[in-house]
């Protein structure tokens, strides 16, 4: 029970540290554009996954999975001089494209034409 908690806490702690790290501190210009989504610490509390996305559609993602991984090194020893952990997880990057995608559906929704309020009740 206790380790599980103790998951959730690193979960949050690590999310919080690399959303402030890589979204205002490091000077990459491949980073410019890239957002912390979610960090999932595992069970075992040695590999952290790091969900990123790309603000904009004209981000490039492997250019910010380079910067990212560069940039890796530096990102955990900051991670150390930060928080008191016994060791810092090995942190592994990937891109989390569901916020592109709910912004396609939002943009499709949007060019649907409007539903008259007669033809709700109506079908075929």
């Amino acid at each position: 029970m206790s380790r599980h908690y103790r998951k959730e806490r690193l979960d949050e702690l690590l999310f919080r540290e690399l959303t402030t790290l890589i979204g205002y501190e490091l000077s990459d210009p491949r980073l410019g554009d890239v957002a912390v989504k979610r960090v999932d610490v595992s069970k075992d509390l040695q590999t952290a996954r790091v969900y990123i996305t790309l603000l904009s559609d004209e981000g490039d993602e492997q250019a910010a999975l380079a910067g990212l991984e560069s940039a890796k090194g530096l990102i955990r020893a900051e991670i150390a001089t930060r928080v008191q952990l016994r060791r810092v997880p090995d942190l592994v990057f990937r891109v989390d494209r569901s916020f592109l995608a709910s912004q396609r559906i939002d943009a499709i929704l949007d060019a649907l034409p409007p539903v008259a309020a007669g033809d709700e009740g109506s079908g075929p």
